[in-house]
C-alpha cells in the first residue's frame, strides 16, 4: 500500500495521545509545542493519504482512513496552558476539525465516485435466460456493461413496480447507467438466444459506506404462478386423473383349479378422458391375497412426485434419451416384486379382440399391442399411449398351472397442461 507508512506513524501517534493519562498533559510535563507540531503533522499526513484514495479505492482502506480520522484527537488541559499555548491549542483543534471534514468529504466522494462490483462474471457459459437480482437505494446509480459472442436480449426491470425500464434486443455490447429512483429490487436479464459464454459486470455508485460493508443479498425462489403473472414462465406439463376410485382387485386362479371354479384370465376396460394422451398404470402381482398399505396411493405419489420435479423444466414426453418427466415419475414410484409372482399383460385397442381373449381364444390368435404388452411381467408400472382411443382394454392371463396370483391395477390418466411458475424475491 501506497501510504502504509503513514497510516503506521498515524496509528502509532493517536495511541499515544488517545490514553487520557497524566502523561499526556503538559502539566506533568510534556513537552506542549512538540506535541502541537506533531500533530499538525500527523493532519498533514492523513490528509495527503485521503488525497490519494483514488489511486487506492478498496473499502478496507478508505475504512481504514475513516478509523484513523475518527480516532485523531488532541488532549490538553486548558487550566495548565499560558495565554499563548491555549490559543495554539485552539488553532491545532480547529486544524482537526477542518481536516475531519476534508476527510469526510474525500471519502464520501471516493464512496459515491467509485465503480462498486454487484457482480463480477468475466467468462460466465450462457445456456438459458440468466437473472442477476441486486439491490439498490434511490440515489445510487447503476453501471451496466455485458459483452457476449453473439446477439443477445439484455433488459433491466424495477420488480417491485414490475416495470420493464431497459430493454436491449440483439446486442452483442450493452454499456450503459441507469439513475435509481426508488429504493427496489432491480433485476438484469440476459437472454443468450444460443449457448454462448458472456461478460457479466454490474457496478454501482452506493450512497454511503455502510452501504458497501453490509450490502443486501437478494434471494430469489421459484413458485407456481397464473398467466399474466410478472416476468411469468410457461412449462407444459401434465395434468393427471385418477381413473379407478379404488385399486381394481382381482384374482388370477391357477389353471388346474381354474377348471373347477375362477378364471385364470381377466380384462379390465379403461375408458380414456377426453383431452388424455397417456393412460398410466401400477400393477402390482402377489401370491398373497391381503392388500398392502400402498395400494390406492399411485396416484397420489404421482402428484407428489411430479409436484417435487415438474419446476425442473423436463419435457413432457420421453425424448430419445427417455428423460422425459412421465418416465422419471414412473421410475420413482415402482411397486415392491415378488419373484414368484408374475403374469401376462396384453393391451388391446379393439373391444372385439379384447372380447374373444375373454371369451377364452389364443392370445397368439388376437391382435394386441405387441409394444405395450408384457409376458411374464413382475410387479411393474408403465405408460400406454391412448393415440385417440376411448377405452383401453388389459387383458390378464396367469400361465401357471398351480398357484393363484393376486393383482391390484391402479391407473391414472395425463393431459397435456400449461403451467405458469414465477419467481419471488426477498431482500435479506
Amino acid at each position: 500500500m501506497k501510504y502504509t507508512w503513514y497510516l503506521l506513524a498515524i496509528c502509532t501517534f493517536l495511541v499515544a495521545c488517545g490514553k487520557n493519562t497524566s502523561e499526556q498533559k503538559v502539566a506533568n510535563g510534556r513537552n506542549f509545542q512538540e506535541q502541537c507540531n506533531q500533530t499538525i503533522a500527523q493532519c498533514e499526513q492523513l490528509e495527503q493519504a485521503v488525497e490519494n484514495l483514488s489511486e487506492e479505492r478498496s473499502y478496507e482502506h478508505i475504512c481504514e482512513v475513516q478509523k484513523l480520522s475518527d480516532a485523531l484527537v488532541f488532549n490538553y488541559d486548558a487550566s495548565s496552558l499560558d495565554s499563548a499555548q491555549l490559543a495554539q491549542a485552539q488553532e491545532v483543534d480547529k486544524l482537526i476539525a477542518e481536516v475531519k471534514i476534508s476527510i469526510n468529504q474525500q471519502i464520501d466522494l471516493a464512496v459515491k465516485q467509485g465503480y462498486w462490483f454487484l457482480v463480477n462474471q468475466p467468462e460466465v457459459l450462457l445456456t438459458e435466460m440468466t437473472e442477476y437480482p441486486v439491490f439498490l437505494e434511490r440515489g445510487e446509480k447503476l453501471f451496466v456493461d455485458i459483452t457476449t459472442e453473439k446477439p443477445a436480449d439484455i433488459r433491466i426491470y424495477n420488480v417491485n413496480s414490475h416495470q420493464l425500464l431497459r430493454s436491449y434486443i440483439g446486442k452483442a455490447r450493452v454499456k450503459d447507467s441507469l439513475d435509481i429512483a426508488f429504493s427496489s429490487i432491480y433485476l438484469v436479464e440476459v437472454t443468450p438466444r444460443v449457448r454462448q459464454y458472456a461478460s457479466v459486470e454490474l457496478t454501482y455508485h452506493p450512497n454511503n459506506l455502510d452501504r458497501l460493508g453490509s450490502p443486501k443479498q437478494v434471494v430469489s425462489k421459484q413458485v407456481e404462478g397464473q398467466k399474466g403473472d410478472f416476468r411469468v414462465q410457461t412449462v407444459k406439463g401434465i395434468k393427471m386423473k385418477n381413473l379407478f376410485e379404488e385399486p381394481r382387485k382381482f384374482t388370477l386362479r391357477g389353471q388346474l383349479k381354474a377348471a373347477f371354479s375362477g378364471s385364470y384370465r381377466a380384462i379390465v376396460a379403461i375408458q380414456v378422458p377426453q383431452g388424455a394422451t397417456d393412460i398410466l398404470y401400477s400393477l402390482r402381482i402377489s401370491t398373497n391375497e391381503p392388500d398392502r398399505s400402498s395400494d390406492g396411493k399411485f396416484h397420489d405419489n404421482m402428484e407428489t412426485s411430479y409436484k417435487r420435479i415438474k419446476m425442473l423444466g423436463l419435457p413432457v414426453y420421453e425424448s430419445h434419451s427417455g428423460a422425459g418427466i412421465i418416465s422419471t415419475i414412473l421410475g420413482e414410484n415402482q411397486p415392491l416384486r415378488e419373484e414368484d409372482a408374475y403374469i401376462n399383460m396384453y393391451v388391446f385397442f379393439n373391444s372385439a379382440q379384447a372380447k374373444k381373449f375373454q371369451d377364452g381364444v389364443d392370445p397368439a390368435k388376437l391382435q394386441y399391442s405387441i409394444d405395450y404388452s408384457t409376458l411374464g411381467t413382475q410387479s411393474c408400472n408403465g405408460r400406454i399411449p391412448a393415440k385417440g382411443y376411448k377405452t383401453i382394454y388389459l387383458g390378464f392371463l396367469n400361465e401357471r398351472m398351480r398357484y393363484n396370483n393376486y393383482v391390484w391395477l391402479e391407473a391414472v390418466s395425463a393431459v397435456p397442461n400449461t403451467e405458469y411458475f414465477k419467481t419471488e424475491y426477498t431482500v435479506k
